[in-house]
């Protein structure tokens, strides 16, 4: 069922010309995808009183860069991605995605990403989880458009793991 669930988001998300590209899905190595090494960063960034700043969101996205989430934009451009995640990280005391992501794949041609993956974040004392899925659309290496849908709450065991 596990497989037929991924199929069918794979589906959704690109085209797939034959069964080799269904398999290349499924084979690619979501590590080495520009979300997870974002991630990774924005993880240590967080930390980082300095950490955030329109040059090392550079490395990451494109200078006209959307960031989505639950439909509503929420930053474009580096400028604005920068100051977004200061104010957030002024605000809480942590916030972690969770890496490995419970779920991610590449199409065929690398141009989308989507994951499903772990938040956690500390304020006032208090920890809180979300739960993340949605897309990344690549371009040129760079992430140009995050467009994911959180829901807070605990998450509860994960199926097939």
């Amino acid at each position: 069922m596990k497989t037929f669930m991924l199929a069918a988001i794979a589906l959704a998300i690109a085209p797939i010309a034959s069964p080799a590209a269904a398999e290349e899905i499924f084979s690619h190595p979501v590590a080495q995808d520009p979300v997870a090494r974002m991630f990774q960063w924005w993880n240590a960034a967080f930390k980082d009183p300095e950490g955030f700043t329109p040059e090392a969101f550079g490395r990451y996205f494109t200078d006209d860069a959307v960031m989505r989430i639950n439909g509503t934009n929420r930053a474009k451009g580096l400028v604005d991605l920068a100051a977004r995640f200061r104010m957030i990280q002024k605000s809480v005391e942590a916030v972690e995605i969770k890496l490995p992501f419970v779920e991610a794949f590449s199409s065929p041609d690398g141009s989308k990403v989507f994951t499903y993956h772990l938040e956690e974040s500390v304020e006032n004392g208090k920890v809180s989880h979300s739960m993340v899925m949605g897309y990344v659309e690549v371009r040129g290496g760079m992430i140009a458009l995050v467009n994911f849908i959180s829901k807070d709450g605990q998450p509860g065991p994960i199926a097939g793991k």
